[in-house]
């Protein structure tokens, strides 16, 4: 049985998605950034993310985002769907695009944590020796430099006539540090940037590992799927927190939503009256209509955006 997806208000998430057999299929060029550019954008101000990190690799993608009114499944649903779509077009290809599992998210619960997926994603082509700063990615990213600037995108050739000509959107800097002007945040997280880098670069240094992988990637062809074997399948997890005991908490809460969404969804089945399903349920609201609880503090716990730097709130078991 697929478990339900429990998405609330302002939630801050990593998103990531891959292609069908680690193709290539996303190799950085001029025509894989606009659609890119345009499909984020567009899916971004269609439901309303807050977008603090972004990186386009080869064969996968990472977002990072505020998950302001629960939509991160429209998001991604609209977004990687445009993607397959017009680079399918470009590439004339059909077929399958993106890893049957589709997308896979994880909940940030504490600022420390946040920090910490930030920048493994602004730093994930240096680890891989395909650059030797993220600047030099030659795909799409979104850096620390690009929070507060509006981005005006203009529809890449091959699409519709009903689609916008241009989009807009205007990524943020992350919760938590509303604090410090958008200068001194950008400041604060480009030192947490180049002080990770230094490490990073040390680490490949000691391993003897160059930055050849740019030019080996883009001269590759869109078919080429990476020598290492597939990684095993690993139950993928729904929280990220720098402490086990604020993760195991929060687990423990998705269970108790899980029990009680079930036990909802039978009644609901049976055309019972009067059937409210608990706050975070995603599809049946989206697709039935139906009625549910609204967000209470156990829910607002999940939300990064309610905790300030520094702290952790450990979350109570919703009950059931």
């Amino acid at each position: 049985m697929t478990l339900p997806r429990c998405h609330t208000e302002n939630q801050v998430a990593v998103m990531s998605r891959r292609t069908h057999d680690r193709e290539f299929l996303l190799r950085p060029d001029v025509v894989m950034n606009e659609i890119f550019r345009y499909e984020i954008a567009r899916s971004a101000s269609r439901h309303g993310l807050r977008i603090h990190a972004f990186v386009a690799m080869s064969n996968h993608v990472h977002v990072l985002a505020t998950d302001v009114h629960a939509t991160r499944s429209g998001f991604m649903r609209d977004a990687m769907a445009g993607v397959a779509r017009a680079r399918n077009r470009d590439l004339d290809r059909s077929g399958y695009f993106w890893d049957s599992r589709g997308y896979h998210d994880m909940v940030v619960l504490d600022q420390a944590a946040l920090v910490k997926q930030l920048i493994y994603i602004w730093l994930n082509p240096v680890r891989t020796g395909e650059c030797d700063h993220p600047e030099e990615w030659p795909g799409m990213m979104i850096l620390p430099r690009d929070w507060g600037k509006p981005m005006r995108v203009m529809k890449p050739e091959g699409y519709g006539r009903r689609s916008e000509k241009y989009v807009e959107f205007t990524p943020t800097p992350p919760p938590g540090y509303e604090q410090m002007s958008l200068e001194e945040a950008q400041e604060h997280f480009e030192g947490l940037l180049d002080d990770a880098l230094k490490e990073v670069l040390a680490e490949r240094e000691r391993g003897k590992v160059g930055a050849e992988g740019v030019l080996r990637v883009l001269g590759l062809p869109t078919t080429t799927r990476p020598s290492t074997p597939c990684p095993r399948v690993q139950k993928a997890p729904r929280f990220v927190a720098t402490f086990p005991a604020l993760r195991e908490a929060a687990e423990l809460q998705y269970a108790s939503f899980v029990r009680v969404y079930e036990r909802i969804r039978l009644r609901w089945k049976a055309k019972k009256t009067g059937v409210v399903f608990p706050c975070g349920t995603l599809w049946l609201k989206q697709h039935a209509r139906v009625s549910c609880k609204p967000a209470g503090p156990e829910e607002l716990a999940l939300c990064l955006g309610h905790c300030p730097p520094g702290n952790h709130v450990l979350l109570p078991d919703a009950g059931s």
